[in-house]
């Protein structure tokens, strides 16, 4: 249903109410219980997650629309680790090959020993991350918050961390080219979604704290339950191992390098840790953060309700399950301030040796074509391929066949990471991409290699620094002796 054109109300502004049957939530104006004389704090946001909005987002038309956008690992997670229907659940892991679906400790009381150096947190809820902040006749029509971050507020021996940073990109990114980057990446598109979403992050928080930090993406929206929080890698390389792709993939370089700060200030030894998770929202008329449910037209009473519910949301500070408390012990090494930088990725070790010099060859030339050259445009302009790193991927090394479902040959395909010097001093790439030639029943090529994406998802680019580029290079060359040289 389009939303007819209106002005947007200004969120936190109190309008009159639509008719008798809506429902829609207040002012996010609560008590602080931190601050000297439990003073009120005023925001520009209204709340979800609070009484009301998990009222509405009970009932069993939400629950079953909820159920029914949910993502599979969403879905997965969520039911192997018994989340209760309105309820949230945490877990933690401290060895990079992990499988988050089977973890069965619960973080929140936990003693987290990350010996290995690697970490991460997790948070799942049984509902979507987008709560339902508004209804019409008793639930026919509902709106839900598009959720587009997730402020992390952090207390570490009782000391709140308020380093109001915002996570998105690359860990060298200013606060502005972070929040840019972030809502390119959340999808919010038109003027009007920005610009709520900029007053969100700029305004004051209900409970009163700045949080320590924000994350910014799109994988909090259109049915996932989870936020995945990596913080520490056991080495450079181990960066993206700890990252989820695509969930944590927006900001999770920068959340490790604000670890390593947060680590450097509390020190060695064990802490009291608290990490509470408060999901950021928006509704926006006109626009994809319009999101109705229900039994949606185009009449004035449904278009006025909209407009009544315009604006930005903000968990509360009171979201059962959101927070989760709990002692890590750190060693020395993981309290020295120093920043994780991303290496490249490492070349197979099995990778038959009879087939590395057409795969390098070919793949150095389709870099710059089709999906992984557009994605190159943008990463690295003006850059050209300069070298071609050959991976394991899904315990494959070297060039498949690929069967459809009958069982006949479709393809030969194999996996490749492209790097691409920054121009100028700029930012490098790394760029993940399949190399793809299609084949006749009796397995003869009937093409030419081509560059292709993962159809369901894009090839993945990673920034990277062009002395990490060189340093691959001649790792590479002393141990596989790369065909032909590299390109300068």
């Amino acid at each position: 249903m389009g939303c007819a054109a209106s002005t947007a109300v200004s969120a936190g502004v109190e309008t009159d109410a639509v008719d008798a049957d809506v429902i829609a939530p207040s002012n996010a104006t609560v008590t602080d219980a931190n601050a000297t004389g439990a003073t009120a704090v005023e925001t520009n946001a209204r709340a979800m997650r609070d009484a009301r909005s998990n009222a509405m987002t009970s009932r069993d038309a939400r629950r079953s629309a909820s159920e029914a956008r949910a993502r599979s690992a969403s879905v997965r997670v969520r039911d192997r680790w018994g989340v209760a229907p309105g309820a949230c659940a945490w877990r933690f892991w401290t060895e990079e090959e992990t499988t988050v679906s089977a973890l069965e400790t619960d973080a929140r009381g936990a003693r987290v020993a990350p010996e290995r150096g690697d970490l991460s947190l997790m948070m799942c809820s049984h509902d979507g991350l987008e709560a339902v902040v508004g209804e019409m006749d008793e639930g026919r029509v509902a709106v839900r918050a598009r959720v587009f971050g997730v402020d992390v507020f952090v207390t570490a021996d009782g000391a709140t961390m308020e380093d109001g940073r915002a996570c998105a990109g690359e860990p060298e990114f200013d606060r502005e080219r972070a929040i840019e980057f972030g809502l390119d990446e959340a999808g919010l598109k038109s003027d009007d979604e920005r610009r709520v979403a900029r007053e969100l992050l700029d305004g004051k928080r209900a409970c009163g704290s700045a949080p320590w930090c924000t994350l910014l993406g799109s994988q909090f929206s259109a049915g996932n339950h989870f936020v995945h929080l990596p913080l520490m890698a056991a080495s450079s390389y181990s960066i993206d191992g700890a990252i989820l792709d695509p969930y944590s993939k927006s900001y999770g370089h920068s959340l490790m390098c604000l670890w390593a700060e947060l680590c450097h200030k509390i020190g060695p030894g064990e802490h009291e840790l608290t990490v509470r998770l408060a999901p950021l929202g928006v509704v926006v008329p006109d626009s994809d953060s319009c999101l109705l449910e229900g039994e949606v037209d185009d009449s004035a009473e449904v278009q006025a309700f909209v407009r009544e519910l315009a604006g930005g949301y903000e968990t509360s500070p009171d979201a059962e399950g959101m927070s989760a408390t709990f002692s890590i012990v750190l060693r020395e090494e993981d309290c020295t301030g120093l920043a994780p930088e991303r290496s490249a990725q490492e070349w197979a070790p099995d990778w038959p040796s009879d087939e590395i010099e057409e795969c390098y060859v070919t793949a150095m030339e389709l870099a710059n074509t089709g999906p992984p050259g557009e994605m190159a445009a943008k990463m690295a302009p003006g850059s050209v391929c300069c070298h071609v790193i050959l991976p394991s991927t899904d315990g494959q090394s070297g060039i498949a066949e690929v069967r459809d479902a009958s069982g006949s040959p479709i393809r030969y395909e194999f996996h490749a990471w492209g790097l691409f010097r920054g121009v100028d001093g700029a930012m490098g790439a790394q760029i993940k991409f399949r190399v793809v030639q299609d084949i006749d029943v009796n397995g003869q090529p009937t093409g030419t290699w081509r560059s292709e994406d993962y159809e369901t998802r894009p090839c993945n680019g990673l920034s990277i620094k062009n002395s990490q580029i060189d340093r691959a290079i001649a790792r590479d060359d002393a141990i596989v002796r790369i065909p032909g040289g590299v390109r300068d």
